[in-house]
């Protein structure tokens, strides 16, 4: 039987989602893989993720597909940000210990940070150091960073609508037009109801929507909705929602 895989906010936590891969057999062309966004970030193999995420998407174009989700957006901007912006900052501050920049930069500039964290004064340390990073990662990445840049913002099939928050649902069938970044990476709260296709969303942990911190599996809304962050970082657990196409019904 063929079906729709959907799985989010990996955020660099490469092995558990292998342990998913391994349930989905991609040699049968009629199943389809979509990730919601939210690949990098708390984990320690965020830049292994987004790798594998591009070659199984090259591998098989037609039947995985990627969106993007908010980190990603935050880490481009990121990338994008000018000398003094205070983006850098931002940014810097809430990358505890680098652990996510550590998995995109090499030795040479993680030696080279080091160094001046010696010589110079805070307020330069801080632009020298996010502009050796921005340098290093955008010359050692450049094909990814071209990738992650055109990713889209939803996966529509004729029943649902896959993204990483959400859409503009008080637009109905008008959704495409008005639903801006912002809401397709960052809508909060989280929407509850009938909408005319089944949106399936991560970036909301689902143990918040239950009111259950325990809880780290799908929920479900009754209606329309299908959440799928699993807060990883906090649970070891990324959901692995299945649809099946023959019978139109949803798996966990």
């Amino acid at each position: 039987m063929p079906y729709i895989y959907a799985m989010s906010d990996i955020h660099g936590y490469y092995d558990i989602m292998e342990q998913n891969l391994e349930k989905i057999n991609l040699k049968d062309k009629g199943n389809i893989l979509v990730f919601c966004g939210d690949y990098i970030d708390h984990g320690s193999d965020s830049c292994k993720v987004l790798y594998r995420i591009k070659d199984l998407m090259e591998q098989y174009p037609d039947q995985v597909v990627a969106v993007k989700g908010n980190h990603e957006i935050m880490f481009l901007n990121f990338l994008e940000a000018g000398y003094f912006d205070i983006w850098n900052i931002n940014w810097l501050a809430e990358d505890k210990d680098f652990k996510t920049i550590n998995t995109f930069i090499s030795e040479e500039t993680k030696n080279k940070i080091e160094f001046l964290k010696l010589v110079d004064c805070l307020d330069e340390l801080v632009f020298k150091t996010a502009n050796l990073i921005k340098e290093d990662i955008k010359f050692k990445h450049k094909d990814l960073i071209h990738w992650l840049k055109n990713l889209p913002y939803y996966y529509e099939t004729e029943k649902q609508i896959f993204v990483h928050a959400g859409v503009d649902e008080e637009a109905g069938k008008w959704w495409k037009i008005t639903t801006t970044e912002e809401i397709f990476t960052g809508k909060y709260p989280a929407s509850f109801g009938y909408f005319y296709k089944d949106i399936i969303a991560g970036h909301i942990g689902t143990y918040s929507l239950k009111a259950d911190k325990n809880f780290h599996g799908v929920y479900w809304d009754g209606m329309s909705h299908y959440f799928i962050d699993g807060s990883v970082n906090i649970s070891g657990v990324i959901p692995l929602l299945m649809y099946d196409l023959e019978s139109n019904k949803y798996i966990y």
